[in-house]
């Protein structure tokens, strides 16, 4: 059924979302040395971290989106793009 294949999607991208804002975490509590090329790596880090912290919001928002669609089914509606 379709509302078992949007909530499966749904559910993927939220998974996905929660994953990827792990990882971001992870980058930052990585310690570095105190060093210059440890001074590089940490700001590396930092840049990754941030960049995947977007990611995951847009996720997390393609899993809003999949519910939205979810609801709008569930009750017999439909979604024209």
């Amino acid at each position: 059924m379709i509302t078992d294949e949007l909530a499966r999607n749904r559910d993927e991208w939220r998974h996905r979302a929660e994953l990827l804002s792990a990882i971001a975490q992870a980058c930052r509590q990585i310690e570095v040395w105190n060093s210059p090329t440890g001074t590089v790596v940490a700001d590396r880090l930092v840049s990754c971290a941030s960049a995947i912290d977007v990611l995951s919001d847009k996720a997390a928002k393609v899993g809003e989106a999949y519910d939205l669609h979810l609801q709008v089914v569930s009750v017999g509606g439909r979604i024209q793009i």
